[in-house]
């Protein structure tokens, strides 16, 4: 487990706004950021932090899943201690662009709390975590297994499970050359 201070990162400024901030935070992120060699969670800790507009989730937030998700493959970061306006702001953003990622909240040793997934995920992506939660490290073959009545073969499943680690919803481990799936987090 990573954990980012937003606030601190910030100069412990409580509003975050506009893209060019954002970019600023971007880059700090990604300078603190060291590569890891399995499957972390790198909480985003909004804790302190009053407003932050859209543009400044867009690019700091979003554009650090981006980067986690491309450039470090391991690295699947979760929003934590968002205030319920900080949330609203990143949760248009990301339905507005059929997107999404998980938020909680994250006490000070580092215990997360009350997962939830911010934004829109389609039907196809519902379902699809749904059985991923039901049944952890699952494979895009055991999936079509375990739903062959549905017609819905491999190629698809693995669609559907890489577009859900692209947005950091689950996790990829590999194993030999399979890749299995477990989610970052678990809604409750």
């Amino acid at each position: 487990m990573i954990r980012y201070s937003i606030f601190e990162i910030a100069a412990e400024k409580l509003t975050l706004a506009g893209s060019a901030m954002g970019r600023q935070m971007l880059a700090s992120l990604i300078s603190e950021t060291r590569p890891v060699n399995e499957p972390t969670i790198a909480y985003l800790d909004f804790a302190g932090i009053d407003i932050a507009t859209g543009s400044f989730l867009r690019e700091a937030v979003l554009g650090f899943r981006d980067f986690s998700r491309k450039a470090m493959g391991a690295l699947y970061p979760v929003v934590a201690n968002a205030n319920a306006a900080i949330e609203e702001e990143l949760f248009d953003y990301l339905a507005d662009h059929n997107d999404a990622m998980w938020a909680c909240s994250l006490d000070k040793a580092g215990t997360s709390s009350k997962p939830h997934i911010l934004g829109l995920l389609d039907t196809a992506h519902r379902n699809t975590l749904k059985l991923i939660c039901e049944n952890h490290r699952i494979s895009a073959p055991e999936l079509a297994k375990l739903r062959p009545n549905e017609g819905i073969g491999v190629s698809a499943w693995s669609n559907r499970l890489a577009t859900l680690a692209t947005k950091g919803i689950v996790m990829e481990f590999r194993i030999g050359k399979t890749k299995l799936f477990t989610p970052v987090m678990e809604a409750t």
